[in-house]
């Protein structure tokens, strides 16, 4: 099962809980206040069906999110590895760079990082033609592509997070269009209070989706600050600590 699939299973997961919780407070608290709430957020079946599947978007994005968050956490521990002579005034003459490929090919058996590929490309670039230039380009395209490859990712949390809203609005149709079907029948009492569940129905739908979409928002656009950051911070180090060092003389 991919990491995607099993986000979306935790997410019906979570949200049936939220449901479960929704259902049972509008049904057995008689607050009116408490129970308006409830049924603002879905407690009022099967009118909250559309918040359900609402939460479901919710908690796919959040989960989406942490995962990504989790892989920049990773590889930022390879910044921390000292893969690099650090030291002020360091040189990396031909033969240094030769010893940095073996050593990057031992480390990539036992760690995944991005830096390590990328320090691994760089060596192989140098040893090709001894051109310092086109190492840096290769250093400079590689991050590029790392940092696509990273937006690519985020394809599941952009959908999620424009899914909400659109469940909102779909919800508000739906009650509009409910509403206006008994516009007819509105002198009957009865019809009346359907008219008024569907009219619930139209504003809470998109007032609980607006509400979703602030964090999920804010989580999506913190993880794109972080992700770019990373990569600036990984050019700046394969630049500053390679790249600038090698020494053909």
């Amino acid at each position: 099962m991919s990491s995607s699939a099993k986000n979306i299973l935790l997410a019906i997961v979570c949200s049936t809980a939220v449901m479960v919780v929704l259902v049972a407070g509008y049904n057995i608290i008689s607050n009116p206040a408490i129970k308006r709430v409830c049924e603002m957020f879905g407690g009022h079946l099967p009118f909250g069906i559309i918040q359900y599947v609402t939460y479901i978007a919710f908690f796919w994005a959040m989960f989406e999110v942490y995962q990504r968050m989790q892989r920049v956490k990773y590889e930022e521990q390879g910044l921390k590895m000292q893969l690099l002579p650090e030291q002020e005034q360091w040189v990396i003459t031909p033969h240094d760079v030769n010893e940095l490929k073996l050593r990057m090919i031992d480390l990539h058996k036992q760690h995944n990082h991005e830096i390590i590929d990328v320090i691994k490309k760089a060596c192989t670039k140098f040893r090709s033609n001894k051109a310092v230039s086109e190492v840096m380009d290769l250093v400079s395209n590689q991050i590029k592509l790392n940092m696509a490859k990273a937006e690519t990712a985020q394809s599941s949390i952009r959908y999620a997070a424009w899914l909400i809203p659109s469940l909102g609005f779909i919800g508000t149709v739906v009650g509009i269009a409910a509403s206006l079907g008994l516009a007819d029948k509105a002198q009957d009492p009865e019809v009346m209070s359907q008219i008024t569940n569907s009219m619930e129905v139209a504003f809470d739908t998109t007032l609980v989706a607006l509400l979703l979409s602030i964090p999920v928002m804010w989580y999506y656009h913190h993880l794109q600050e972080v992700e770019e950051s990373f990569y600036i911070n990984m050019e700046d180090y394969v630049m500053e600590n390679l790249v600038n060092r090698i020494n053909l003389e």
